[in-house]
């Protein structure tokens, strides 16, 4: 597992997971990480964050309800602080980052994790699209969330951070085989959910016709996930 590879090494201490969601990401920390002290998640959606204190329970774990642009904590509280598959949803990355960084240890670690929306197959390029118009819906309802970043942009941010020890990994997370109809059935589903939350909406059938050509393109290439770059540094 890569992240096994990237932090076995590490003794994490106190660490905070920005955008946590279900708490999948900080159920990767704890298996990861040589050791941790505690882990703190927060979430703009408090829904999904009942969610990750069922997922997620014992003292060692706590989850808040907070803006990744304004975090609820004084300077260098924590020892580690992750952000996966979460900065395109924010409204604004670089404020995410700099108060990231503002609440992390002189010497402590950063953990960004993103998607990229450039050099993919015909099977990434399908969950390119239908994670846009997922995006484009979910701006619709009045939900922050961004496309995928280009290499360079995702890249120019990351080193903008100024950490020291920064290292860049390029990671293919593992799916079913792409042209798997339970795979595929399982995307249509989701889809097919989307539309009852625009039901109202006068681009409803706008959006159906469309899904209905990004089935045929999942159909004919498949659907994996996209290539992924995962920085980890340290704050000087």
């Amino acid at each position: 597992m890569i992240f096994g590879e990237l932090l076995q090494g590490i003794n994490g201490g106190k660490v905070l997971d920005v955008g946590c969601g279900s708490g999948q990401f900080m159920e990767i920390l704890t298996q990861s990480l040589k050791s941790f002290e505690s882990v703190t998640g927060i979430d703009v959606d408090e829904t999904i964050l009942r969610e990750a204190r069922m997922n997620l329970t014992g003292d060692a774990f706590r989850f808040i309800t907070a803006s990744s642009q304004s975090l609820p904590f004084e300077e260098g509280s924590f020892d580690f602080v992750s952000i996966s598959k979460t900065l395109h949803h924010v409204e604004n990355d670089r404020q995410t980052l700099a108060e990231m960084m503002r609440v992390l240890k002189p010497g402590g670690f950063v953990l960004i994790n993103e998607m990229i929306r450039d050099g993919l197959s015909e099977s990434q390029q399908s969950h390119m699209h239908y994670h846009h118009l997922r995006a484009e819906i979910d701006n619709l309802i009045g939900i922050s969330h961004g496309t995928t970043y280009y290499r360079s942009n995702l890249l120019e941010l990351i080193h903008s951070v100024g950490l020291k020890d920064l290292s860049l990994t390029e990671h293919q997370p593992q799916e079913p085989a792409p042209k798997n109809p339970s795979n595929i059935a399982e995307y249509i589903e989701k889809m097919t959910g989307w539309l009852e939350e625009i039901a109202d909406h006068p681009l409803y059938e706008d959006y159906e016709k469309r899904m209905a050509v990004l089935q045929e393109h999942f159909q004919k290439y498949g659907i994996s996930w996209p290539t992924q770059i995962i920085a980890l540094g340290k704050k000087t």
